[in-house]
This record gives structure tokens, C-alpha cells and sequence, in this order.
């Protein structure tokens, strides 16, 4: 009995530790006052640049900037839903965000921009093993462009693990770099002038 009742505990701490490490976030309204917001136009409240409605994110196109989580991630997969609700334009998911929030950050940026989208960034300053151009520091994607069209859903997976960056965009492997300067950092969603929408956010 005494080995059952062990055995039973054990499995559940397991369950809960599986649990506890598939973080779902939502993009709702009542979450908003979760993140930290950095907008260029200091007169711009978050609220009408960054919508959160029916667990979505609508980032509309009167100011650049972006949002972040208060809490920095190492060693993470993060999988999110975006899509461009009026035309093709530019936006990212900016990872290992540095401390000294601007626009724009010391971080990596990986491109959502139209025809880019799996392009890697290394941004003021980071360093990783493929960053050779020395204006723009930026890694393209391996394939050629899968994004789908305008209002239409496109799934983007970013896996940071032991100093590399692996990038999906629909499923298909479009970038990966190693030896990054640095491994932890915020995670943000980037505003750059057009709308579009986030949605099915999960880090783990």
C-alpha cells in the first residue's frame, strides 16, 4: 500500500511539473496590465496602440513600439498565430530583449515583415555566429517566403535553447543561429505602422 500511495504522489508531481511548464498566455483584456509597454510617440496610451479583445491582439497603426513580458525566459519554445488584417507590411517577435527598454531594443528580432518572414535580426549590438553583415546584422530566412495572404493566420514557432535560435514559419524550418551573445531576455511584439493581429501565444 505504502509503495502504491508513493507511486501515486510521484505521478502527480510530474503532472504538475509538465503543467506547470506549458505556459499558456492569453491576449486578453483583463491580462493587459501584465506587460510592459515602450511606444516611440510618448503621448500614445498603450491602450489605443495595443488592443486586447476576445483573447487577441490587435496592434493598430497610430504610433511604433512594442509590448514585452515583465519576466525575462531562457531555453524556451514559443509558439504564436499572427496575421495582417489590411495589407502586408513590417512587425516581429523580438526575443532576449535587454534591459533599457527603447525603440528599438538590444535584442533579436525575428522578422514578420512581408516576404521576410523567418529573417533573424541581431540588433544593437548582439552577436551571433551567422551575424556577418556588418550593416544590418541580418541572418535571412533559408527558404523561399510561406507566409500566408492578408487575413489569413500564419503559425511561428521560436525555439531558443543552449545559445541557438531555431525559427518556423507554417511548419517549415526557415532560419537557425548559433553562438548567440546572449541566451535570456524578455520576449516582445512589435508595432511598426500597420495593423495586424496575435493570437494562441504559449512559452515553454
Amino acid at each position: 500500500m505504502k509503495i502504491k500511495l508513493a507511486f501515486l504522489i510521484f505521478i502527480s508531481i510530474i503532472s504538475l511539473t509538465a503543467s506547470a511548464g506549458n505556459k499558456k498566455i492569453t491576449f486578453n483584456s483583463k491580462d493587459s496590465n501584465k506587460w510592459v509597454y515602450v511606444i516611440k510617440n510618448k503621448s500614445v496610451n498603450h491602450s489605443s496602440l495595443f488592443i486586447f479583445e476576445d483573447n487577441i491582439l490587435k496592434i493598430t497603426d497610430i504610433s511604433a513600439g512594442y509590448l514585452r513580458t515583465p519576466k525575462e525566459y531562457k531555453n524556451f519554445t514559443l509558439d504564436v498565430e499572427w496575421r495582417w488584417t489590411k495589407v502586408k507590411a513590417n512587425s516581429g517577435v523580438l526575443v532576449h530583449i535587454q534591459q533599457n527598454d527603447s525603440v528599438w531594443p538590444v535584442c533579436y528580432q525575428v522578422q514578420q515583415k512581408a516576404d521576410a518572414a523567418g529573417d533573424i535580426i541581431c540588433m544593437n549590438g548582439l552577436k551571433a555566429k551567422e551575424c556577418t553583415d556588418t550593416v544590418k546584422f541580418t541572418i535571412p530566412k533559408m527558404a523561399t517566403s510561406n507566409e500566408n495572404q492578408v487575413g489569413e493566420w500564419n503559425k511561428m514557432r521560436i525555439i531558443s535553447k543552449k545559445g541557438t535560435l531555431t525559427v518556423f514559419v507554417n511548419g517549415k524550418l526557415q532560419n537557425k543561429i548559433t553562438g548567440l551573445s546572449v541566451n535570456k531576455g524578455f520576449i516582445g511584439f512589435q508595432a511598426e505602422g500597420k495593423p495586424l493581429e496575435f493570437r494562441n501565444l504559449s512559452i515553454k
